[in-house]
């Protein structure tokens, strides 16, 4: 009896204590007198997340709510206490001007327990700066022509493989146009950036697919995720990873068999892996290893997965339900090709401007990643104020919201790629329009990004006219689960074959 008296008061205080410390953090913005929301024990401001709302729906809410009353408020992602900017001169300043306190993504990592976790989208400034110094040269515009032929082989099969869904008649009642494109993404990725042929075009439930899908979101749930990135240096010392076992060693596994393999035959290819090879073998100063090596090409593969499978699909959305513009960007497309003799290049797809409105705007809409975060490395300053943004803590840049603000855009949901003529882009501010953050840390991947999705569309629109179908919805809802945008029930499309 005594023993269990003891349990029960030992929890007791345990409870008591962890209500006091989450009690002292949720009090911070008010003791600086900085607006915000109360916040909701261990929810924070995001407790209808998962439930009712999209996390991007809940921080764009929160924008338009104090929008004009302050240049910045308090946000409690969970326990994680934040700041979230609505300014655009403030936000340049934080990616941009005053980068130097804002170098840092703050996001977890863990390089010796979880070594594909350290890569160049998560590590913190020192260790990010050496790895963009190697991998800068990766993404010229050169390399993504020396690549363009291995995504375009990958197009080729996406094609075949509607062709054989089209001609099943299966397509007639709407296929789930998202899952093709992110088997088409998982296929170019993988060739590009592991040398490896996926095949999940034609096998959905390759083990490559599998094992991408299975690492892309954190093996914990949304409380220790919370955890780690509140208290990076503690999860560390605790050994906490971000993936499972099985995704890390398979990944480590795959790279080294395909590093080796190659070393010992001369094996050349025109992808991402054999630069990392190159890069490996000629930097004998401070060579990068083979856990780097993984790291960089497994993150060039789920984020480049997820952000180029998603845009493309809500690109297609778009056009089915836009015709106009749809047979507007198939002329440019004809257009184009006719005077390249049919034949499908570089420099061709380069020429593709009215292409590049499309996608800016479907990126607007559907801004995947719908928020960045940075975290202040020393304590800043706010311009013309009092208040301090104090080291360590994270500042949201609201992407979505501020793609979705009127003043910006007007009529924002409404499908509109003429915001992108020149004459339009100059009247806005150029933080108005961040689909991949800026300044420094601004995502290392757009070229390579626009070029997947670019010659996927082109491979698709000179074949296919895309239609709605009675499963398409209108509109779309969104899963209410994931960090990124993402549609919960799917995107159901059909073709129409061209003439």
């Amino acid at each position: 009896m005594d023993s269990l008296l003891v349990s029960i008061y030992s929890i007791a205080l345990i409870l008591l204590g962890a209500y006091l410390i989450l009690r002292r953090r949720y009090s911070y913005w008010a003791d600086r007198g900085v607006l915000h929301d109360k916040p909701k024990l261990i929810f924070g401001n995001i407790r209808e997340f998962g439930r009712t709302k999209a996390l991007f729906i809940i921080i764009r809410e929160y924008y338009m709510k104090y929008k004009g009353k302050a240049k910045y408020v308090g946000f409690y992602l969970f326990i994680r206490r934040t700041i979230l900017i609505l300014d655009l001169e403030l936000i340049k300043n934080v990616l941009i001007k005053d980068y130097e306190y804002f170098p840092n993504r703050g996001t977890y990592y863990n390089e010796k327990d979880d070594p594909i976790s350290a890569s160049i989208m998560h590590l913190d400034y020192e260790k990010w700066r050496n790895m963009r110094v190697k991998l800068t040269p990766t993404f010229t515009s050169g390399k993504m022509k020396f690549m363009f032929p291995t995504v375009v082989d990958v197009a080729t099969q996406l094609v075949e493989v509607m062709r054989d869904a089209h001609e099943s008649g299966s397509f007639e009642m709407g296929i789930e146009f998202e899952d093709i494109i992110a088997r088409y993404a998982v296929d170019v990725i993988g060739s590009v950036a592991f040398g490896l042929s996926c095949n999940s075009l034609k096998n959905p439930e390759a083990e490559f697919k599998v094992m991408g899908e299975k690492g892309f979101p954190c093996k914990h749930n949304w409380l220790v995720h919370s955890f780690m990135n509140s208290y990076p240096n503690l999860a560390r010392k605790l050994g906490v990873k971000y993936h499972f076992d099985d995704v890390g060693e398979f990944f480590l596994r795959i790279v080294r068999e395909t590093v080796t393999y190659r070393e010992k035959t001369g094996t050349q290819r025109k992808d991402f892996l054999n630069l990392l090879i190159d890069l490996k073998n000629s930097d004998t100063a401070d060579p990068i290893t083979m856990e780097q090596i993984t790291a960089q090409a497994y993150v060039f593969f789920t984020a480049g997965f997820e952000t180029s499978s998603c845009t493309m699909s809500f690109c297609l959305y778009e056009l089915a339900l836009n015709q106009m513009v749809q047979n507007k960007l198939r002329e440019e497309v004809m257009e184009v090709l006719t005077r390249y003799e049919g034949k499908f290049t570089y420099e061709a797809m380069n020429e593709m401007k009215y292409m590049e409105k499309v996608l800016n705007e479907t990126m607007r809409k559907y801004s995947i990643v719908p928020f960045t975060l940075r975290r202040a490395i020393k304590d800043y300053v706010i311009p013309n104020t009092n208040h301090v943004i104090e080291k360590g803590m994270d500042v949201v840049i609201p992407i979505d919201a501020l793609h979705y603000d009127p003043e910006y855009f007007p009529n924002p949901e409404e499908f509109n790629p003429e915001r992108f003529s020149a004459s339009e882009v100059e009247k806005r501010d150029s933080m108005s329009y961040i689909p991949f953050g800026d300044g420094p840390r601004i995502c290392i991947g757009i070229r390579f990004s626009r070029l997947v999705i670019m010659i996927g569309l082109v491979m698709i629109l000179r074949n296919y006219r895309i239609l709605p179908t009675k499963k398409t919805e209108i509109p779309l809802q969104f899963s209410l689960r994931k960090f990124f945008m993402g549609s919960r029930n799917g995107i159901y499309l059909r073709t129409e074959k061209i003439s």
